[in-house]
């Protein structure tokens, strides 16, 4: 499955089911040892958000197809 497939196939899920998707991955990424290390910053944002999603668990997300929109933007 090319990425295009699959991130055509996430998008498909519902909001809920993508970030426990991308906390599954934010997670995985932290507990690979061959990956770059994090900075404090970005260990505390990631914390911070996680923090967040955990306090308001029904709160909408950016789509995948407004970051592409403000990343070409």
């Amino acid at each position: 499955m090319t990425k295009a497939a699959l991130l055509d196939e996430l998008e498909q899920l519902s909001p809920r089911e993508r970030l426990e998707i991308a906390y599954g991955l934010l997670d995985s990424v932290l507990h690979d040892e061959s990956a770059p290390p994090l900075s404090d910053a970005q260990r505390h944002e990631l914390r911070e958000r996680l923090a967040h999603h955990r306090s308001v668990p029904d709160e909408l997300g950016v789509t995948l197809d407004a970051i592409r929109r403000r990343l070409a933007g």
